[in-house]
C-alpha cells in the first residue's frame, strides 16, 4: 500500500475518534427532554350528565339527559373540582390569534411623550387607543418566551405548553411533526375547525390539520411583503365566516425586516404600519363572540437577530382584546410566560389543556361568564383547579417513565396539592378566591421550575467519556506526530499497524453489537463508540511503547535546538486555552486575536530583516542601497497587511454582551451588515475584487501557470473575471425592489447566484481534474530563452531531468515546460481564488471585502513564514520539518477571520440570509440552505483546511520567486533551480511531512474544542452557560468538522497534482528518450 494512502487511512481514523468524542460528550451536555405520549380527555359539556336530584353527583343514565338544562348542569359541574381536568366547560369565545413574528414588547408600546421616535416607535397606536378607551376590554403583557428565541421552538411552546430544551435549535432547519398533545390536535379531537394563514413553518409542524389552510414560504428573509400581504388577502374573508373555532394568522413581515435591515431602518415603520393596519380592521369586523390575541413568537435584538436569551429577544409583546368584558381576578401583572397562552386558549374554547402543558392560566385574559347565577370567580377557580390537576398529572407520569424527579421532592408536592385540594371547597367569595388563587398559581409554578431543574440534568457519564477519549486521542496523536521521526514514521505506516488497528476496532464494534443484541446494554450507538474508543486507544498506546526510546531522543535534540520557540508555542497555547475558562475572555475574543496576528505579521518582518546579512566588497554602497530599499519595500508591504487587517476590525459584529459596541463606530458594522450597502461601498467591494482577481493572476502569470491552452488554464483565465462581473450584478438586481410589476428582479438575481455557484464549481473541479497550470512546449522550435524577470523559467525541465536520471546526460531535444517551477501551489492558488469569491458572494456586498483580506493575509504571513524557515535551514530536508509555530499561526488565521469576516459564536449572529441567496426560501430538503450557512460562517476554517499544505510548499515556491534568498548556501542554491520540483524528487517525504502538518493543525483545533468541552462541563451551572459557552462548543465543534473536511481535501488535491506530475515526468522522459 502506497505512502499516501496509509496516512489518509490514518487520518480517517484521527477523523472518527475525534467526532465520536465530541458525539459522546454532546449526548451527555446537550439533553432532551423526553416526549410523553399521553393525551388529555374531557367530557364535552354536550355530554355531560344531570345531576341526581338532592345530589352533586351525575346521572348517568340516558333518560335523565333531557330532564335539566345546561345552566343546570354547569352548576353542578362547578361545584365538583375534583373533575375538573375531565369536565370541560363550554366555549367562551371564538378565537383570532394573530402572531406578528418578533413583535417585540416595546413596539407595542405608545410613549405620547416622544415626540421623535424610532422607525420601531409608537407604530402601534391602535392598541394604545384601545388601551385608553376600553381599559376593561384590552390587555397588555410582556410575553417572556423560553429560550432558545427560534420560531420553530416558540410555535412549539404556543401551542403546546411545554418547555424546549437547548438542543431543540438545531431542528428550526428541519421543521418535524409535532405528535405532542396540543391544542390543534385539541380542538380537532373535540370537532372544532381550525383555519391557518401565514408562515409555511405551521404545515411542518402539523400537516393535514387545518380546515383551510393558507401557507406562504417563510425563510427568504429578503421578502418582506409576500407572507404578510397573503394573510391580509385571507384574513377579512375568513372574519366573516362562522365556522370556526380558531383562526391563526402568521405574520413574518416585521421579523424579516429586523433580519435584512434591523429594527431602526424606514422598512420598520412601514411594516409595523401595515400590522396597525389589520388591528384596526379586525377589531371593527369581529363580534360579540370573538376574541383577538395578537402576540409575538420572540423578540429581536438591536441588529434584527434572535435565537438566544437575551432580554430583547426573549420579551415578546402580548395584546388581548374582547368585545366582553374581561375577568378582574388576582393580581394584574404585567409580565406573563408564553406557555400560559396555552391552558388560557384552552379554557376559553373548550377543549382540554394539553397533557404536557407548564403554563399557568391568565385568569384576566378570560371574558366573564354570561350564566346568570355562576359567579365569575367560581367558574375561575374550577378553571384553574383544572390547570393545576393537569400540571401534577403530567409530572406524575413523567416521574414513572422516567425515574427523573426525586422522591423527596414528589412527595412534597403530593402533600401540597392533598392540602390544597382541601382548601378550595372552602372558597365561597372574591376574597378568598384571591389568596386561594395565589397559592395555585405558586404551586404551578414551583412544578414548572421543578422540571425547568431537571431538564437540565447532564449525564456525567457520557462527557466523562467524550473528555477523557477526546483527551487521550489528542495527547497520543501529539505524541506520535511531534515524537517519532519523518524517517521512522513512514515505515511504521507502511506496516501492518494500521490494518490491524482497522480490524481491532471493527472487532470492537462487533462487540458492542453483540452486547446491545443480547440485551446486556440499552444504548447501541454509545456502546459502539465506548468500545471503539477504547480499543483505539489502546492501539495507540501499544504503537507509542515500542517507539518510546526514539521518541524520547528526538524531544531531547529538539529541546537544544527549538527551546525558544517550543516556549512560545506553550505560551500562546496556554494563554489561548486558558481564554475558553472566561465568559469575558469568549465575548472579547476577536481583540485577543487581532492582536495575536497582527504581532505575528510584525515580529516576523522584523525577524527578517534582521535575518539579512550586511553587505561586504566593492560593490559595499549600491548592494547597502538595494538592501535598504529591499527592507523599506518589506516594512510597507506588512504595514499594509497589518492595516487591511485592522480594518476587518470593520466587520466585526457586535453580540449581545458587547453594550459598549453598540455605542462606538462597530455599531456601523452592524447596521451596514442589515441596510443595503451605499453605492459608494458596493463600489469599494467590486474593486476590491476585482484587485484580487488582477493580483492574483499576476501571481500565476509571473510563475508561467498561465501559459497553456489546458481546461485548468483556460478557466482561470476567464472564470474569475466573469464570477466578479456576475457577482456585481447580483448584488445591484438585489437592490431593486421586489413589488415592482414590470420587473421582479427574482429569477433574474437567482439565475446570476446559479451561475456564480455553476462557474466556481467548474472552476474547482477543473483544478481537480486537471490539476497542473503549465505548457509544455512542442518541440525543439519553442526552446527560447526566457529571462527571469519574465516568467522565470530557465531551462528548468532539463535540469529536473538531469536530477531525477542522472545516470544518462539529457538529449538535445529536451522541451521546456513553462509553470512547472511551481506546479505544486499554483493548483492551490486557483482554488483559493474560486473559494474566495464564492465567500465574497455568499457574505454580502458589506463584508466581501473581508474575503479577500483574508487571502492576501494569508498569502503575506505564507511568506513571512517560507522566509524565516529558509534562513533558519541548511539543507533542503530542513524545510520538510515544519515548525509547530507556523501550525499555531495557521490556528490563529482560521480563528481570527471567523471573526473578521462578521460573525460571533452565538445563534443570533448567524448570517441566515446565506441561505437564500441563489433560493426562493423553499426548500425541498435542507442540504443547500445548510451548506451555504455552513459555507458563509466558517469560511475561515474551509479556506485554511484547503490551503494548509502550502505551508510546507511555499518556501520551495520562494526559491523560484526570489532565488536570492537562498544566499550563499550551496544546496539551496541547487533548490532555486528546479523549485516546486524538489518537491517532487522528494515526494515520499512530502507526503510524510503533510501528514505530520495535518495532523497537528488539526489537533490545534482539537485542543481547543477540548478545552470548550472542558469549560462547558466546569461551568454547567454558570449564569451563561446556555448563553455563552455551550454556543461556543457548539461552534468550535462543527468549526473542526469543516475543518476535518477542508484538510481532507487540500491532502487530497496535494496527491492528485503529484499523480499527475509522475504521469507528466514519465510521458515526457519517454518522449526524450
Amino acid at each position: 500500500m502506497k505512502k499516501y494512502l496509509c496516512y489518509f487511512l490514518f487520518l480517517l481514523w484521527l477523523y472518527y475518534l475525534i467526532i465520536s468524542s465530541v458525539l459522546l460528550f454532546t449526548r451527555g451536555f446537550l439533553l432532551s427532554r423526553v416526549v410523553q405520549k399521553v393525551n388529555s380527555t374531557c367530557l364535552s359539556h354536550s355530554e355531560i350528565p344531570c345531576p341526581s336530584k338532592g345530589s352533586s353527583y351525575f346521572n348517568v343514565s340516558k333518560s335523565a339527559v333531557e330532564q335539566c338544562s345546561q345552566k343546570e348542569k354547569i352548576v353542578s359541574v362547578l361545584s365538583e373540582y375534583n373533575s375538573a381536568s375531565s369536565i370541560c366547560l363550554p366555549p367562551k369565545a371564538r378565537i383570532v390569534l394573530l402572531i406578528v413574528d418578533a413583535l417585540r414588547y416595546d413596539f407595542t408600546v405608545y410613549d405620547e411623550n416622544n415626540n421623535n421616535p424610532l422607525p420601531f416607535q409608537n407604530k402601534l397606536p391602535t392598541i394604545h387607543r384601545l388601551r385608553s378607551k376600553h381599559p376593561e376590554l384590552t390587555r397588555l403583557y410582556k410575553f417572556i418566551a423560553d429560550p432558545p428565541t427560534t420560531t420553530m421552538q416558540r410555535l412549539k411552546g404556543l401551542t403546546t405548553g411545554s418547555l424546549p430544551t437547548f438542543i431543540d435549535a438545531g431542528s428550526n432547519f428541519a421543521t418535524s411533526e409535532i405528535n405532542e398533545d396540543n391544542i390543534i390536535d385539541q380542538l380537532l379531537k373535540n370537532n372544532y375547525n381550525v383555519v391557518f394563514m401565514g408562515d409555511d413553518t405551521w404545515n411542518g409542524l402539523y400537516p393535514n390539520r387545518f380546515m383551510r389552510n393558507y401557507p406562504y414560504p417563510s425563510f427568504n428573509v429578503w421578502d418582506l411583503d409576500t407572507v404578510d400581504n397573503g394573510v391580509r388577502d385571507n384574513l377579512y374573508r375568513e372574519l366573516n365566516n362562522t365556522d370556526w373555532n380558531l383562526l391563526i394568522g402568521h405574520f413574518l413581515g416585521v421579523d424579516h425586516c429586523g433580519h435584512r435591515y434591523g429594527p431602526n431602518h424606514p422598512e420598520m415603520e412601514r411594516k409595523l404600519g401595515e400590522i396597525n393596519t389589520v388591528l384596526e380592521n379586525v377589531v371593527e369586523q369581529i363580534d360579540e363572540h370573538t376574541m383577538l390575541f395578537v402576540i409575538g413568537d420572540h423578540g429581536m435584538t438591536s441588529t434584527g437577530d434572535h435565537g438566544g436569551e437575551s432580554v430583547d429577544e426573549v420579551t415578546a409583546g402580548l395584546f388581548v382584546y374582547s368585545k366582553q368584558p374581561l375577568l378582574d381576578l388576582g393580581e394584574n401583572k404585567d409580565t406573563v410566560k408564553q406557555v400560559d397562552l396555552v391552558p388560557t386558549l384552552s379554557t376559553i374554547l373548550g377543549v382540554p389543556i394539553p397533557f404536557q402543558n407548564l403554563g399557568i392560566l391568565m385568569l384576566n385574559c378570560l371574558p366573564m361568564s354570561n350564566i346568570s347565577g355562576v359567579e365569575n370567580w367560581r367558574s375561575a377557580l374550577y378553571s384553574l383547579w383544572a390547570n393545576v390537576q393537569q400540571v401534577l398529572n403530567y409530572i406524575r407520569e413523567y416521574s414513572e417513565t422516567t425515574d427523573t424527579f426525586s422522591e423527596e421532592s414528589l412527595s412534597t408536592f403530593y402533600h401540597t396539592f392533598t392540602v390544597l385540594s382541601g382548601k378550595i371547597y372552602s372558597v365561597n367569595d372574591g376574597g378568598t378566591f384571591h389568596y386561594t388563587s395565589k397559592e395555585l398559581i405558586e404551586f404551578v409554578s414551583n412544578l414548572r421550575q421543578l422540571c425547568e431543574d431537571v431538564w437540565i440534568q447532564f449525564d456525567s457519564l457520557s462527557m466523562t467519556r467524550g473528555l477523557l477519549f477526546l483527551f487521550l486521542t489528542l495527547f497520543f496523536v501529539f505524541i506520535i506526530m511531534d515524537g517519532i521521526p519523518v524517517y521512522r514514521l513512514s515505515e511504521i505506516f507502511v506496516s501492518s499497524f494500521l490494518l490491524c488497528s482497522y480490524l481491532a476496532v471493527f472487532v470492537a464494534a462487533c462487540f458492542g453489537v453483540a452486547l446491545y443484541y443480547f440485551e446486556a446494554v440499552d444504548n447501541l450507538s454509545s456502546t459502539i463508540l465506548f468500545t471503539t474508543g477504547v480499543i483505539s486507544q489502546l492501539m495507540l498506546v501499544m504503537l507509542i511503547i515500542p517507539n518510546w526510546e526514539v521518541i524520547s531522543l528526538n524531544w531531547y535534540c529538539k529541546s537544544k535546538t527549538e527551546r525558544i520557540p517550543n516556549l512560545i508555542c506553550r505560551i500562546v497555547i496556554a494563554f489561548n486555552l486558558c481564554g475558553l475558562f472566561s465568559n469575558s475572555y469568549i465575548i472579547e475574543e476577536s481583540f485577543v486575536l487581532l492582536f495575536l496576528l497582527i504581532t505575528v505579521i510584525l515580529v516576523g518582518t522584523m525577524g527578517i530583516i534582521a535575518a539579512i546579512p550586511k553587505v561586504e566588497g566593492r560593490q559595499k554602497a549600491q548592494a547597502a542601497n538595494t538592501v535598504k530599499w529591499y527592507k523599506i519595500k518589506l516594512l510597507l508591504l506588512a504595514a499594509l497587511i497589518a492595516a487591511l487587517v485592522r480594518v476587518s476590525m470593520y466587520f466585526w459584529r457586535c453580540r449581545e454582551e458587547q453594550q459598549w459596541c453598540f455605542a462606538s463606530p462597530h455599531e456601523v458594522s452592524n447596521i451596514t451588515a442589515k441596510m443595503e450597502t451605499t453605492k459608494l461601498q458596493w463600489g469599494i467591494t467590486v474593486v476590491c475584487l476585482a484587485i484580487f482577481v488582477f493580483a492574483t493572476k499576476e501571481w500565476l502569470r509571473h510563475g508561467g501557470n498561465l501559459d497553456g491552452y489546458s481546461m485548468t488554464v483556460a478557466a482561470v483565465k476567464f472564470i474569475p473575471t466573469v464570477v466578479v462581473v456576475c457577482i456585481a450584478g447580483y448584488w445591484v438586481l438585489r437592490r431593486l425592489p421586489s413589488n415592482n410589476e414590470q420587473f421582479n428582479p427574482l429569477k433574474s438575481v437567482n439565475g446570476l447566484a446559479w451561475t456564480i455557484y455553476g462557474l466556481t464549481s467548474v472552476g474547482i473541479l477543473s483544478a481537480i481534474i486537471n490539476p497542473l497550470c503549465i505548457y509544455v512546449a512542442p518541440g525543439r522550435d519553442s526552446l527560447v530563452e526566457v529571462q527571469n524577470d519574465e516568467k522565470v523559467i530557465p531551462n528548468l525541465f532539463r535540469k529536473v531531468k538531469t536530477f531525477l536520471n542522472e545516470r544518462e546526460e539529457p538529449k538535445e531535444d529536451v522541451r521546456i515546460v513553462w509553470g512547472l517551477a511551481t506546479v505544486y501551489s499554483s493548483v492551490f492558488v486557483v482554488v483559493g481564488i474560486y473559494l474566495t469569491l464564492l465567500f465574497g458572494l455568499l457574505l454580502g456586498d458589506a463584508v466581501a471585502p473581508s474575503a479577500v483580506i483574508m487571502f492576501m493575509t494569508t498569502a503575506f504571513i505564507l511568506i513571512i513564514m517560507s522566509v524565516l524557515r529558509i534562513e533558519k535551514v541548511n539543507t533542503v530536508d530542513e524545510l520538510f520539518d515544519v515548525p509547530n509555530i507556523s501550525v499555531i499561526v495557521w490556528i490563529i488565521l482560521a480563528q481570527y477571520f471567523f471573526y473578521g469576516s462578521g460573525h460571533q459564536p452565538t445563534f443570533p449572529n448567524i448570517s441566515w440570509e446565506a441561505a437564500f441567496i441563489g433560493t426562493s426560501g423553499v426548500f425541498s430538503n435542507n442540504f443547500i440552505p445548510g451548506a451555504l450557512i455552513i459555507i458563509n460562517t466558517f469560511c475561515s476554517y474551509i479556506l485554511m483546511g484547503v490551503l494548509l499544505p502550502l505551508v510546507l510548499i511555499m518556501p520551495f515556491t520562494i526559491f523560484v520567486k526570489a532565488p536570492s534568498i537562498a544566499g550563499k548556501k550551496s544546496e539551496l542554491q541547487q533548490a532555486t533551480s528546479v523549485g516546486e520540483m524538489g518537491l517532487f524528487a522528494k515526494a515520499d517525504l512530502m507526503f510524510t511531512s503533510v501528514f505530520t502538518l495535518s495532523c497537528k493543525y488539526i489537533l490545534g483545533h482539537g485542543i481547543r474544542v477540548f478545552a470548550s468541552m472542558l469549560a462547558a462541563t466546569i461551568h454547567c451551572r454558570h449564569l451563561m452557560v446556555w448563553n455563552i459557552f455551550a454556543p461556543k462548543l457548539i461552534f468550535e465543534a462543527i468549526g473542526l468538522f469543516v475543518t476535518l473536511a477542508s484538510v481532507t481535501c487540500g491532502y487530497l488535491i496535494l496527491v492528485r497534482v503529484n499523480k499527475k506530475v509522475e504521469t507528466l515526468v514519465t510521458v515526457t522522459l519517454k518522449k526524450t528518450s
